[in-house]
């Protein structure tokens, strides 16, 4: 499947870790998914108007594990928008579907140290792009959003500047079904992705960056 990555840190909109709510939409607000596991499917909105389409079992799923006990990562923002007719030229279908899903390292210091961030998005960029290379309805977009990790510290000296990771989820098909089940294909593809990835962390392939 194709990784798609850029490399230029979205610098349009400041972020904060945990969030209070979003600015045009004072009813959406932060919740911690580790603490609370089963708001998951009663409180992202976007999703439950879709819930007789499998992606959005694959999507619950992914949000559960990982925001569980066996991750060392956590999510701290979801959003799915359904059906729309797709201008993406390079992905010749007539419908699109999309969503997103913003991560980070549950150890909060790691998100602000750049070797960390970039062998989670290098790392990340590589799994995706070699897990069922022949599927090409779909895709992942890769990026770095900044981020003002409140835990430690809100001042410029205090070291809470850091970034988070957002993947962007792309699903194309001729049609709403086939489109919904390809999202399902990429949905698999990112969770089986991470969990890679989480058992790299496990490993202590993070720490070895700092020749611990």
């Amino acid at each position: 499947m194709d990784a798609l990555i850029s490399r230029t840190i979205d610098q349009s909109t400041l972020r904060s870790h945990p969030w209070t709510n979003m600015v045009d939409d004072k009813n959406s607000v932060y919740m911690d998914f580790k603490k609370q596991p089963k708001l998951i499917r009663t409180h992202l909105e976007d999703l439950i108007p879709l819930k007789k389409w499998s992606f959005v079992e694959e999507f619950y799923r992914l949000i559960e594990w990982i925001n569980s006990p066996n991750s060392l990562l956590e999510s701290n923002d979801c959003v799915f928008n359904p059906i729309e007719e797709n201008t993406d030229q390079q992905y010749a279908y007539a419908k699109k579907c999309s969503g997103r899903l913003m991560i980070l390292f549950r150890d909060i210091p790691e998100n602000c140290q750049p070797k960390s961030t970039d062998w989670l998005l290098d790392n990340l960029l590589t799994l995706i792009s070699t897990i069922k290379p022949g599927f090409k309805a779909g895709a992942i977009g890769l990026s770095q959003s900044p981020t003002c990790y409140l835990a430690l510290g809100d001042k410029p000296d205090t070291g809470g500047m850091g970034v988070q990771i957002t993947l962007t989820f792309l699903a194309y098909g001729k049609n709403e079904r086939r489109c919904y089940e390809n999202m399902h294909e990429v949905l698999s593809i990112a969770h089986s992705a991470l969990s890679r990835i989480n058992k790299k962390i496990k490993s202590g392939e993070v720490d070895a960056l700092y020749g611990a």
